[in-house]
């Protein structure tokens, strides 16, 4: 069986800018293998210290458990070289 591709751009089309921070961007993206639209939050990791490094896996590991009707869903984690990409329920 074929592995799936861990790599962002394999498995998502980024489409417009929807919010900015110091670190990151979220833009409006698509799964290639489904057309279901995301909002994917975009970190520059280039630009975080450990520290804040550190807390952005935390944040990643606190929203894979968290389930509530009122909270978005994260759907995918993807860490690359100089980016890590967390999709959200857009």
């Amino acid at each position: 069986m074929a592995q799936p591709s861990t790599r962002f751009s394999d498995n998502y089309e980024v489409k417009e800018e929807l919010g900015k921070g110091a670190f990151s961007v979220v833009r409006r993206c698509v799964q290639k293998a489904t057309g279901l639209e995301f909002a994917a939050k975009i970190i520059n990791t280039k630009k975080l210290s450990a520290r804040d490094f550190q807390k952005l896996e935390r944040e990643a590991r606190i929203c894979r458990k968290l389930q509530h009707p009122n909270i978005v869903r994260l759907h995918d984690s993807i860490q690359e070289e100089s980016y890590h990409y967390l999709v959200f329920d857009l």
